[in-house]
């Protein structure tokens, strides 16, 4: 889709969780009763991510962005689909590329707090993954880590200090810092500004910026923010109830998006106009992905919906070079 060839490429990816009934439960269910709901957080989800290029994932909260990063980040298992890196499916990789796969993806938190060890220190947050992977030993761990300390504008002079001693952009620049140390090639980047002033804000995207620069990174760039995601990505891809409901380059989006639920997320967006903010809410509520209604999934909140929307599941297709929507009304131009 972008001319580029994919560093990463999901195809039909879904994501179902479950419950493990207890003891109780299972012996109910032998009896007759239900199985436990199942909550499909990602449904059919094909996505690609070029070499260099920043992906913004976009949708409300529920939606299925933060599961589908930790599905490429090797943080959850996928129910069914495939995941191909570097042109090969992950399935066929030897142990060592699985490992080697697995450190040049690298994912960073929404909230460093919560993200990094308080008891160590962050000499050792930093330094202790690339020396037991090897990628540098540990007589040189003070001079590497200072130097990535430098790079994400840190002071490393504070190595030795814990992570409640620092400011939460610190904390964030540290978790940044630890992602860095094992030479990544892909950041996963979940809402990771949302937990930060504005101000500090600014300072992590240009942050981020720098590094994809200097470093050469793709990024996948998780957030509800659409602000951020248009200052920092070259495509959007827009998630509503585990789906993708349109991709495409993020400037011809927001000049013209095409699915009615991408229209109603930017009219959503508070905006300045005639000297005070505006913004138009998109109503009623994202439907339970544990019963997700039949049809497009859209279709409950959508100002156009007519009766083929509340049976048939629209197919993501091409709607111009480059653009990718997921809505029945195409089929009417």
């Amino acid at each position: 889709m972008t001319g580029q060839p994919a560093l990463l490429d999901l195809r039909a990816v879904s994501k179902h969780f479950t419950r493990k009934p207890d003891f109780a439960e299972r012996l109910a269910i032998r009896l007759g009763a239900p199985e436990p709901p199942v909550v499909r957080a990602v449904e059919d989800v094909s996505l690609e991510v070029a070499e260099g290029q920043a992906v913004g994932l976009v949708g409300e909260s529920g939606c299925g962005k933060s599961t589908l990063g930790r599905i490429v980040a090797g943080v959850h298992a996928r129910t069914s689909g495939q995941l191909w890196y570097r042109g090969r499916e992950d399935r066929a990789f030897t142990a060592e590329e699985a490992r080697r796969t697995q450190i040049e993806i690298q994912m960073i938190f929404q909230d460093p707090m919560n993200s990094l060890n308080p008891r160590m220190r962050v000499a050792d947050i930093i330094g202790e993954a690339p020396v037991v992977h090897g990628l540098f030993p540990s007589r040189e761990r003070v001079q590497r880590v200072g130097a990535l300390m430098r790079e994400v504008g840190l002071d490393p002079a504070y190595a030795r200090r814990f992570p409640h001693q620092f400011s939460g952009g610190q904390r964030q620049r540290i978790g940044i810092a630890r992602a860095l140390a094992v030479e990544p090639r892909f950041l996963v980047c979940d809402e990771s500004v949302a937990a930060l002033d504005v101000s500090i804000q600014a300072q992590v995207l240009n942050l981020f910026m720098d590094l994809r620069e200097r470093r050469g990174l793709t990024y996948l760039f998780i957030s509800h923010d659409l602000g951020v995601v248009r200052h920092l990505t070259d495509r959007v891809a827009i998630m509503y109830l585990g789906r993708l409901v349109e991709d495409g380059p993020t400037r011809e989006i927001f000049a013209g998006p095409n699915h009615p639920y991408t229209r109603a997320l930017l009219a959503g967006a508070p905006r300045i106009g005639r000297g005070r903010q505006t913004f138009t809410a998109l109503k009623g509520e994202l439907p339970s992905p544990i019963n997700p209604p039949p049809g497009c999934p859209f279709h409950t909140r959508c100002p156009h919906v007519f009766a083929r929307c509340r049976s048939e599941m629209p197919r993501l297709r091409p709607v111009a070079s480059g653009r990718l929507s997921a809505c029945h009304l195409n089929d009417q131009a």
